[in-house]
């Protein structure tokens, strides 16, 4: 293990000169079209061109390679510092580059500070894990309000057509975080109650055959069909579940609509999909979680949060809290950020446990594993038969493949504090993880 880790120090370190290398190119194309003004304004692009064809490297790769590069030297030396020393790998280099220009440079003094948390962070995680930590520090020291920033974005919602090779297309839609958490878990909770011994679809095709179902399934007025596939009886269009059909309405003024209107519409999707008609499999239901630190509820002005995504502004954080039934709401101090919630000693895991541990690791809590806290297992880190409880200490999300590991004995977990996990390789190797923090409170420092 000591020799691929300085392996990949030095892959940082290569990562590092050619970082300086691609600038110094940079600059003499720069210096070269002080002499030619056909040049002026195209250095960029004429460098990209120049390292595409000597690296075997798309263009828009090279581009990329020159902007990165080019971030990393002049504006973020101390990003390049830590990529030198084998602090981060290439990829956690960008991305702390990324978030860094997220925020306006207005303030010198707290664009390094900020620099300097991001480097910390990626320094510890995955480059997934990193991203989600970084957008809760960004909220902290960005000049805006999220609010303002959210009504400002939201206007910039859209659906994108991009034709692609083969015959096929990519379908992308910009939209509030909320609603779009709420579609895709809708859809992906749908595509896994259609898995089974005698399907052969990946669960990435179920998904993409039950979003073509629905929204291809509709009539030429928005509805979905008015027979229902395996009865030949019109159907209800009762999406509420209340045998009272609603027509459907505009959007709000800003575009966010009320979750249990716009995504109710989805929560039946299943049955039949993809194989000779829209069936539905009614009553299927996503799980997703939404922390509101107390006060926003009241009416405070602190982000949400929207489990596995990051940040959502107050506004949305309260409706998701009060209006939407897909969403579980947990609640946080006021003061500590602590989540409000309780421990059990039986050994079946009560619902609210359930939901607490869930939001408290978020993922699976194996060292580089991303998979989300709702798709995973709750493992007792001290087995129940060898004396351990089943408490909000001694249980972590484990998904089920490094729940397995556990299992056979190949990999060990301690949990000396709650949602700390140490986690022991069977070579020995020990590794550290702790959960993300919960929203800390709007007057105090992030808990990294």
């Amino acid at each position: 293990m000591d020799t691929l880790k300085d392996i990949d120090e030095a892959r940082s370190w290569l990562d590092a000169q050619e970082t300086k290398i691609v600038t110094r190119v940079l600059d003499l194309q720069t210096e070269q079209t002080r002499h030619d003004p056909r040049g002026w304004g195209y250095e960029a692009t004429l460098t990209a061109a120049e390292i595409s064809a000597a690296l075997h490297l798309p263009d828009r790769t090279a581009g990329f390679l020159v902007e990165h590069s080019t971030l990393l030297t002049r504006y973020y030396p101390a990003t390049l510092e830590a990529l030198e020393a084998g602090k981060l790998s290439r990829r956690h280099a960008w991305a702390v580059v990324e978030e860094a220009t997220s925020i306006p440079d207005t303030d010198p003094t707290a664009t390094a500070e900020f620099e300097a948390r991001l480097i910390e962070v990626a320094s510890l995680t995955t480059v997934v894990k990193f991203r989600q930590q970084a957008n809760r520090l960004r909220e902290k020291l960005h000049p805006e309000t999220i609010t303002t920033r959210h009504k400002r974005a939201v206007k910039e919602r859209g659906v994108y057509l991009t034709p692609s090779y083969d015959g096929m297309a990519w379908l992308e839609a910009y939209l509030p975080l909320d609603q779009a958490a709420g579609i895709f878990h809708r859809v992906d909770t749908a595509a896994r109650a259609l898995q089974g011994p005698d399907e052969p679809r990946t669960l990435t095709q179920l998904r993409a055959d039950v979003l073509t179902d629905v929204l291809t399934s509709a009539g030429a007025t928005g509805h979905m069909s008015t027979v229902e596939p395996t009865t030949g009886q019109p159907a209800t269009d009762d999406f509420n579940g209340d045998g009272a059909s609603e027509p459907d309405g505009p959007d709000s003024p800003d575009g966010t609509h009320v979750m249990s209107e716009g995504l109710d519409r989805l929560a039946g999707l299943g049955g039949q999909v993809g194989r000779g008609g829209a069936g539905a499999y009614w009553g299927v239901q996503a799980k997703v979680f939404v922390t509101v630190p107390v006060m926003t509820l009241l009416g405070g002005d602190t982000p949400g949060e929207l489990e596995g995504y990051g940040p959502i502004d107050p506004d949305t954080a309260r409706k998701l809290a009060g209006h939407a039934p897909s969403f579980t709401r947990i609640l946080t101090h006021p003061f500590t950020g602590a989540r409000l919630g309780a421990d059990a000693t039986t050994y079946r895991v009560p619902k609210d446990l359930q939901d607490a541990v869930r939001v408290r690791d978020r993922t699976c809590r194996h060292p580089g594993c991303n998979r989300l806290a709702v798709f995973c297992e709750l493992d007792h880190t001290t087995p129940w038969s060898q004396g351990g409880k089943t408490s909000y200490g001694n249980l972590a999300a484990l998904c089920k493949r490094h729940h397995k590991l556990k299992s056979d004995g190949y990999w060990h977990y301690r949990q000396p504090e709650p949602g700390m996990i140490i986690a022991i390789s069977p070579m020995g190797e020990t590794y550290l993880t702790r959960p993300d923090p919960p929203p800390a409170p709007q007057d105090d420092p992030p808990p990294f």
